[in-house]
């Protein structure tokens, strides 16, 4: 699948793999590693809930709103699910997707980030100087650094050195946002993990989750629009909703197989 985008080769590709029966993680992350792309998210049935997992080529994480807006789009579309929502149980809590006029909403924890200064080879793998910073943060619950910068121009330009960046070796961290104020979106992102084996992942759900609180309180809005400014590209809505962010976009089906593991 294509998520956040209603074209073929643009958005962010996710596997979603539906189970009949649980499988053994190895197997899981085997899986993931094969079909190479950002998230592999694994689906079982269960009752009237669906646990999910997601899986990256090198390991598992706790949370991916590409593949889980994948994910829903497989059971509402290709396995033709008639409920109006869709529960999945997973390792952060209940998640609820649900049928939008605009596409599927994802309803996840907000992620408030809080000011604190970013590493040094994170700043000297980005290339740029100081003074174009506006703010650093760290969101703790996401495990997310989010940089602000003043010229929007830049967060397309920006070409790390994973290298350097990979000499930070904290105990967990999944990734670093670099945003700015957008010019037909409200805001406008990017995002890099290569310490979870993605150098940068073209449509990242879960890092909105960390921008929706910052630049709501910037621009004093609870409902705005983004767009994720990789090669792909790719957009959302996103809206302020208590302790929640909800997320909406759309996905495509690109290709459908079958794989043996036995």
């Amino acid at each position: 699948m294509d998520s956040f985008t209603d074209q073929k080769f643009r958005g962010n590709p996710a596997g979603v793999c539906i189970l009949t029966r649980d499988i053994p993680e190895e197997t899981m992350q085997a899986i993931a590693m094969e079909m190479n792309l950002s998230e592999t998210a694994f689906v079982r049935q269960d009752g009237l809930e669906h646990k999910l997992r997601w899986f990256t080529p090198t390991n598992e994480v706790d949370l991916c709103g590409h593949a889980t807006l994948a994910a829903a789009h497989v059971m509402f579309r290709e396995i033709g699910l008639k409920a109006m929502e869709i529960k999945f149980q997973t390792k952060s809590g209940m998640l609820v997707a649900k049928r939008s006029g605009d596409g599927i909403r994802l309803d996840f924890p907000i992620g408030n980030p809080q000011p604190a200064k970013l590493p040094e080879p994170i700043f000297d793998s980005l290339g740029i100087s100081r003074d174009e910073i506006e703010a650093v943060l760290f969101c703790k619950a996401m495990n997310k650094f989010l940089v602000h910068l003043k010229d929007p121009g830049l967060v397309s330009r920006i070409e790390p050195n994973f290298g350097r960046m990979l000499e930070y070796k904290p105990e967990k961290l999944i990734g670093v946002i670099i945003t700015a104020a957008g010019k037909n979106h409200d805001f406008i992102s990017r995002f890099f993990a290569p310490w979870v084996g993605v150098n940068e992942d073209p449509v990242t759900g879960s890092s909105h989750t960390v921008l929706a609180p910052y630049w709501g309180k910037i621009l004093g809005m609870t409902r705005m629009s983004a767009y994720q400014a990789s090669k792909r590209g790719g957009e959302m809505t996103v809206e302020l909703a208590e302790e929640r962010v909800l997320l909406t976009g759309k996905a495509v089906t690109v290709f459908e197989t079958e794989i043996g593991i036995e």
